[in-house]
């Protein structure tokens, strides 16, 4: 924005500057005026990170790439500071994929030892397409990089004096081990003489001093001693910028946002990431505000007054202080207002975002409405993207209801649940079967399937039994044909070990009831011909399962009445009444007439609630006039709305 202003005023002087020309009575000719802008010089740097546990590197790693893109950055090099080849690899692989595949990579090998992993992703090393070929591009042998410390003293040699800006957001163990490092043949110098020579600012994720304590933050203590040594040996000539954890804290840019953003695209290794491993464990955006303060300049944050920093180091417990003192080399960034949060959480976004190849669709701009045939033609080509935004937030649950309000964009609102079945069954099929490998490969080979009526209580029973340890929850109706035998023959095809079926009983005019509740609060109602086809689907069932699955553990929940979850014997669950009679049938009728009757269901709620009640098989004689009485209600309202 900065730049924009200044080429603004500039052009507005040189017009200013043309209309005086133009007004004087010119008698000699006169050279035009010409402004010409300074283009910024770009940043020198060098990065340095703990790739391999924290997303947030990830996003410092694409915006840098970006950066250098734009001609802001000249990246000399990269410190891998977390040991492991792998996350070499993973620098390796977003420096190809971006388009930079010859920046220097250096890696720690005397580091902290067996840190705290909060999402292992850099197995994306070992992911391969359909053919069994590596899924990303490399560029490098990561066995034969260059110790961390090594390669700074290398471009450190090379650089001009306070010219090098360092943007450390990982542990402080390879800085440590290149100001304890002696003369070698890169620099007659020693590794602090260098560092004070050469190195002109450095930005680093560290501190916590604006939330009430003198906390170092995760990355200072886990690698205490060499931050001690970082602290203690920094030359006070070199510009200290400190982005502490409470700024990054605030910035949360949640998976499904993630998954969205790149729903645009096929192979990326941060959607590779996001859809491989649970991203859902707490993570912030810290480390691109140090990225983003050294690009962008300081004005791009709010800085504290200058002063001293001093690190006190009692592992866990490690302390970072800071003095004032105009004279000092320390600064930190003090926390924003909310806007201020969500402006520097949309920049991260928007470098998600960059793509110079996109697709001509998105899976979340508003299309004409679709429905069957036209619903699934527009979900094939998008099957991917939908599969990405689902397992965003999903965790181990697979519930074909929240796939369907993926439909949301052409034209699903809940009522409608109908018209987009094909469709739904498709994409769940799909999800079904990705979900299943995810678990498998994580070593998770137990399916548990909770199915029952509609509205009989799934969801609550899935809550009460904890299911959270499951390597998949797959909460479904599934009484359709055989899609309950279908679901647990694919399971055992692909090696789940572990079958449990929880069967969900409720009474029909219950399941109703909670229909109706769900409807008005939800908007997603069940019709009355769907639910009691459903019921009557679920006749025999157990017996089947077990007669054709012996090995599958069958659980029996007891929801009659909502009176709780209780678990019953199979005995027990022989007993309960699938087979709808008309007596049940009525009990439903006059529920939903009085509920239509009293204003409690209303509108356009009235036909979703309903259904296509005349289509319910075996009705009987006492109940055709309530039937009649109930679509004339439908009837009218549909009149109304045309």
């Amino acid at each position: 924005m900065k730049n924009i202003q200044q080429s603004a005023v500039l052009t507005a002087v040189a017009a200013f500057l043309v209309c005086l020309s133009a007004c004087k009575t010119q008698t000699v000719a006169e050279k035009p005026v010409v402004l010409t802008e300074q283009k910024p010089q770009p940043v020198q740097m060098i990065l340095d990170s703990d790739f391999g546990s924290s997303t947030d590197d990830l996003f410092a790693l694409m915006m840098l790439n970006h950066y250098i893109d734009d001609g802001l950055v000249d990246l000399k090099g990269i410190i891998v500071d977390r040991e492991g080849e792998k996350n070499a690899g993973v620098v390796d692989i977003f420096n190809t994929y971006y388009g930079h595949p010859d920046i220097p990579v250096g890696l720690e090998r005397n580091g902290v030892k067996n840190p705290r992993c909060f999402i292992p992703y850099n197995g994306i090393c070992d992911l391969t397409d359909a053919q069994g070929r590596p899924l990303f591009r490399r560029s490098l042998n990561t066995s034969q990089l260059p110790d961390g410390y090594k390669l700074y003293r290398h471009l450190l040699s090379k650089a001009d004096d306070h010219s090098m800006v360092i943007v450390a957001i990982g542990f402080a163990t390879t800085l440590a081990q290149l100001m304890e490092s002696g003369p070698d043949e890169y620099s007659q110098l020693s590794g602090l003489d260098l560092f004070g020579q050469k190195v002109k600012a450095v930005y680093i994720q560290s501190g916590r001093f604006e939330a009430g304590d003198s906390l170092c933050g995760y990355n200072m203590r886990a690698a205490s001693k060499q931050s001690a040594v970082f602290y203690d040996k920094l030359p006070k000539n070199v510009d200290l910028v400190m982005s502490p954890s409470n700024i990054g804290d605030a910035m949360d840019y949640v998976p499904r946002d993630v998954l969205t953003d790149l729903s645009y695209t096929g192979i990326n290794p941060i959607k590779a990431v996001y859809t491989n491993y649970t991203c859902d464990t707490g993570q912030r955006m810290w480390d691109t505000n140090c990225l983003v303060n050294a690009v962008m300049g300081d004005g791009q944050y709010h800085l504290s007054p200058r002063g001293f920093v001093t690190f006190v180091d009692k592992g866990q417990e490690s302390l970072m202080l800071f003095k004032p003192d105009p004279n000092g080399n320390a600064r930190y960034q003090v926390p924003g207002d909310s806007y201020f949060n969500q402006e520097k959480l949309m920049d991260i976004r928007r470098h998600t975002r960059i793509n110079n190849y996109p697709a001509a669709y998105t899976i979340e701009c508003p299309q004409p409405q679709l429905i069957g045939d036209g619903a699934v033609e527009w979900a094939k080509p998008r099957l991917g993207q939908l599969i990405d935004k689902y397992l965003a937030s999903a965790g181990n649950k697979l519930d074909p209801d929240e796939v369907r309000a993926m439909l949301r964009p052409i034209g699903y609102i809940g009522s409608n649940a109908p018209d987009y079945t094909q469709a739904e069954q498709m994409v769940t099929d799909t999800i079904y079967s990705v979900m299943l490998q995810r678990a498998l490969k994580r070593g998770n080979t137990d399916l548990v399937i909770i199915t029952g009526p509609p509205a009989s209580g799934k969801s609550t029973a899935a809550r009460k039994m904890n299911l959270n340890k499951a390597g998949l929850v797959y909460d479904a109706a599934l009484t359709d044909g055989n899609s309950l035998e279908q679901a647990v023959a694919k399971a055992k095809s692909m090696g789940m070990k572990k079958i449990t079926i929880m069967m969900v009983y409720n009474d029909l005019l219950t399941c109703f009831k909670n229909a109706v509740n769900r409807g008005k609060t939800q908007w997603r109602f069940t019709g009355i011909d769907e639910l009691i086809t459903a019921f009557r689907g679920n006749a025999g069932k157990i017996e089947h399962i077990q007669q054709q699955y012996p090995e599958v553990e069958i659980i029996p929940i007891d929801c009659s009445n909502n009176q709780g979850v209780k678990r019953v014997s199979l005995a027990d669950a022989a007993k309960w009444k699938y087979n709808v009679d008309e007596k049940d049938i009525h009990e439903v009728l006059a529920y939903a007439l009085d509920e239509i009757n009293s204003g409690e269901i209303s509108g356009s709620e009235i036909p979703a609630a309903v259904g296509d009640i005349m289509a319910v098989p075996n009705l009987g004689a006492s109940n055709i006039q309530l039937a009649q009485q109930l679509n004339a209600k439908v009837r009218e309202i549909t009149q109304e709305a045309r």
